[in-house]
Formats: structure tokens, C-alpha cells, sequence
């Protein structure tokens, strides 16, 4: 099962997925952000998905918890974000291992500018009896202007023997390497940069389909 919600349809929520069955949930935010928690179960071999395109104006928190609540249930979260202007906006994706055998992915890309503030936070938890199970955060932000700011803090809870656990964060400004590669080659400094963030915030658009998909193709576009 797929379901796609956009702007406004992106409310609070709570979402079963039974015993081997997979529910892909796409979210696109291309509007003013508003805050909202999303609250999943996830049961026995079953799959959840969700992908994060947010590229809206405005402040709030994006809350999703994910329960891995049986043997064998996985989790995937991505998100690409692009915060600008005096936005303060904070995504708070959470996987909890309640089972054996689980496992959970959270992957969270960013862009700052102007006076912007975007942070990445959220916990990755597996609990005592969870064994075999395993987990991974990433968050990465790059900052572009000198008064905006980027928060990348995951955090892992392990209460069990036995599993895999890791996590990355970054927060910094364009690699100057690249940049400098890409001017060699004959662009100006301003077209390197675009080219780059476009590399970073691109691999959303592979989640969503249809009009939804041109739609956020334009959003990246026109945002930078």
C-alpha cells in the first residue's frame, strides 16, 4: 500500500501496518510548514516506509514515532529539507525496537540559509529482549549563510546484547573541494553551489510519483 499527503493532508495520525504487509507513506511539504506527529505500528515482517520531502516556509516540529512491535518488522525514514529565510522548523523521526529481529533506517538531509534554523534530532531505541535487531541514524545539514543554524543530534538508546547500532551527524558549510573542482571546470561559484545542493536534496524526488514528483522537482528548483 502507498499513500502520498501533501501540505495540508499532513496531519496528526496513527498508522497499523499488520503482519506482512508494507505501507509507504510520502509526505511532501511545499507550503507552510505545520507541526503534526505521525505514530506508526509496524507488526510482524512487516514493512514501513516513509519519505520527508519538505521544502515550505515557516516553523513547527515534524514528529514521527515508529514502532517495531513484532519479530521481523523493518522501518525506512528519508528526508530532505531546505529551510530559509527566518524558518525555524525540527524533525524529530524516533524508531523504537520492541521485538527481535527489527530493523530501522533514518536518513535526514538539510539545507540552512539566511537566518534559518533546521534541526535533525530523534532516538533510535531498542529495548531489553530486542536481540539480533539492528539501527541506524544519519543526519547531515550544510549551512550556508553566517546567521542560519543546523542541528544534527540523533541519539541511541540500547538496552540489549547482541545488535547493531550506529549513527552520524554533520553539520557544516559547502565542501570547499567540490566547489573548487566544479569552478575548475568552467562554473562560476554560484552555479557550483547550486549544482551541489541540487546532488543533495535530489534523491527525495525518487520516492514520489506523478504530478506530486514535478511538483517537488520544482520546489528544489525554484528554491535555490
Amino acid at each position: 500500500m502507498e499513500k502520498t499527503l501533501l501540505n495540508h493532508d499532513i496531519k496528526d495520525a496513527e498508522f497499523v501496518v499488520e503482519n506482512g504487509a508494507e505501507l509507504k507513506l510520502n509526505l511532501a511539504k511545499l507550503e507552510d510548514f505545520e507541526s503534526f506527529h505521525i505514530v506508526v505500528h509496524v507488526k510482524g515482517d512487516a514493512v514501513f516506509q516513509c519519505a520527508f520531502a519538505d521544502f515550505s516556509s515557516g516553523d513547527g516540529e515534524a514528529r514521527i514515532d515508529i514502532y517495531l512491535e513484532e519479530e521481523g518488522a523493518r522501518a525506512e525514514y528519508h528526508c530532505a529539507s531546505l529551510a530559509k529565510g527566518g524558518s525555524k522548523k525540527s524533525f524529530v523521526p524516533s524508531i523504537y525496537h520492541l521485538a527481535p529481529h527489527t530493523e530501522g533506517l533514518c536518513e535526514s538531509y538539510g539545507i540552512t540559509e539566511g537566518e534559518a534554523r533546521l534541526s535533525f534530532t530523534g532516538v533510535s531505541d531498542i529495548a531489553h529482549g530486542a536481540k539480533g535487531s539492528s539501527t541506524r541514524q544519519a543526519a547531515k545539514i550544510i549551512v550556508f549563510d553566517e546567521k542560519c543554524r543546523g542541528i544534527a543530534s540523533p541519539v541511541l538508546n540500547i538496552d540489549e546484547n547482541e545488535v547493531k547500532a550506529s549513527h552520524a551527524a554533520t553539520v557544516g558549510k559547502l565542501n570547499e573541494s567540490h566547489l573548487f573542482y566544479l569552478m575548475s571546470r568552467g562554473l562560476t561559484k554560484e552555479e557550483g553551489r547550486r549544482l551541489v545542493t541540487l546532488g543533495y536534496l535530489k534523491p527525495i524526488v525518487s520516492y514520489f510519483e506523478g504530478d506530486v514528483k514535478d511538483e517537488i522537482d520544482r520546489a528544489i528548483e525554484g528554491g535555490l
